[in-house]
């Protein structure tokens, strides 16, 4: 996977060697005169060699005492049965597992992605005192039952984490440009990577030559843990949508901005609006604030993102009468996304779905939209037909297209939803008469995108936060 080939001194018989280590990378730099132990502890403690290996067992033992005795130490020294059980794929070394296990508690982190296993491959069955962390890892096998004391969760790759974030990230040693590589790939799961650089080699020499926003290490007798962390500047910005003037102008918390959903051919009213840039503001009418959240993912970059409505509001406080001054702010935003990937609005729970689209857009149009709707799902994402169908047939949903949520989540949604909701709202106007038919009934592609959200979410694993939304009457 990772390529490791550990530079060796061999100890023994070259050929008994060779016969018991099989397959194993390796690369053997010297067959050392043990009886110059100064000479070769250099070797070891310089990084030159990764491990001195004995073939037998018993030259291993008095090769250690000689060396205790005169000062020398190192858990590079063991023997072929030891150097077989190693990981393949990277550097191991049992009292490094250990310091680092008692690091995570020090550090006080909570939540760690052990992205290659490198625990569920070590020799430790507990997190030893650690309460703290709790560690997930990544391994294509299944791992032994008694590894579940450190690991709670096992995912097949990366890719099956999907958004989920973590406080660190643990990846063993790689080549540079194999780290930096990683390192920007996990940029959306940890703002922190934890990985280990033996003495002298080419990732500590890299280290070196990189800025990182903080950079600490954990010192071992054969390299060095390095806590690695990048800091992204924050850019909150919740949008209200509108479509008509409200009394929210200087008094929405900071962070906050309107923008007038359909503006295209509308009165202006003095707000941003989603008709410029890449939009889809002309579809409105039938789509409702969708067109404000299109906008929104095509021309903005901040880096958490909400949307909302003019009349509702998020609220971290129970009372859903509308005061200013408890509406959601990005600090309560922030603080909650530390431990949640998504905020959305306390779900609704009342009649079928299917059903409420019916009372409010009539059977005919409703048919024809979910018959649309479905086909141009299956022909883009396919995977997501039973999640709809279990939406459409449930009593609950997210409702009103409002949510608080990273970059990263809300373009992944949003490439999601509009692979095929333009396309068959394009469909349904071709297909639906709706010369004489009420607004309210033309909005029923807009009914079934408001669901979307919900589809979306049952088949991504996001840790989901719920609030109250505060709602605002007469305007």
């Amino acid at each position: 996977m990772l390529g490791f080939v550990p530079k060796i001194l061999l100890c023994g018989d070259e050929k008994e060697f060779l016969s018991q280590v099989g397959n194993r990378p390796f690369e053997l730099i010297g067959q050392p005169k043990t009886q110059d132990l100064p000479a070769v502890m250099k070797l070891l403690q310089s990084g030159a060699a990764d491990y001195l290996i004995f073939v037998k067992l018993k030259e291993c033992r008095a090769f250690i005492n000689e060396a205790r005795k005169k000062g020398f130490r190192s858990p590079k020294i063991v023997t072929l049965d030891e150097f077989k059980s190693f990981p393949r794929e990277f550097f191991y070394d049992a009292e490094s597992e250990v310091l680092l296990i008692r690091q995570l508690k020090a550090a006080a982190i909570k939540t760690l992605l052990d992205v290659d296993a490198y625990f569920s491959q070590g020799k430790l069955f507990t997190k030893l005192d650690n309460t703290l962390t709790d560690i997930e890892c990544i391994s294509e096998e299944p791992l032994l039952p008694i590894k579940e004391n450190i690991c709670a969760r096992t995912y097949k790759n990366l890719e099956e984490v999907g958004f989920k974030r973590y406080e660190a990230v643990l990846i063993v040693e790689r080549k540079p440009d194999d780290f930096d590589a990683m390192f920007d790939r996990l940029k959306d799961t940890s703002s922190t990577v934890i990985t280990f650089a033996r003495t002298n080699s080419e990732l500590e020499r890299h280290f070196a030559t990189r800025n990182f926003d903080e950079h600490s290490t954990l010192q071992t007798s054969t390299g060095a843990w390095h806590f690695l962390t990048r800091r992204t500047p924050v850019d909150f910005c919740n949008y209200a949508a509108t479509h008509k003037r409200t009394p929210h102008e200087g008094r929405l918390p900071e962070g906050y901005k309107i923008i007038h959903a359909g503006r295209a051919g509308k009165d202006d009213l003095g707000y941003l609006g989603d008709d410029t840039g890449d939009n889809i503001s002309r579809l409105n009418p039938y789509l409702n604030e969708v067109t404000a959240l299109y906008w929104l993912w095509k021309n903005t970059e901040h880096t958490t993102l909400g949307f909302c409505q003019y009349r509702r509001f998020f609220t971290t406080v129970d009372d859903k009468i509308f005061f200013y001054e408890k509406i959601l702010t990005a600090g309560d935003a922030l603080k909650i996304l530390e431990g949640y990937e998504i905020i959305v609005a306390k779900i609704y729970i009342g009649r079928l779905q299917r059903e409420l689209i019916r009372a409010d857009c009539g059977k005919t149009l409703t048919t024809l939209a979910e018959t649309i709707i479905r086909k141009y799902i299956q022909q883009a994402q396919p995977d997501y037909l039973d999640a709809l169908d279990y939406v459409l047939n449930s009593k609950s949903f997210y409702r009103c297209n409002m949510f608080v949520t990273r970059r990263n989540i809300f373009d992944a949604y949003c490439k999601w939803l509009f692979s095929f909701l333009i396309d068959a709202t394009e469909e349904f106007l071709s297909k639906a008469d709706l010369g004489t038919t009420p607004p309210k009934r033309r909005r029923v592609m807009g009914y079934f995108a408001e669901r979307m959200l919900t589809v979306w979410l049952l088949k991504n694993r996001l840790r989901i936060n719920e609030l109250n939304v505060m709602f605002i009457k007469d305007i």
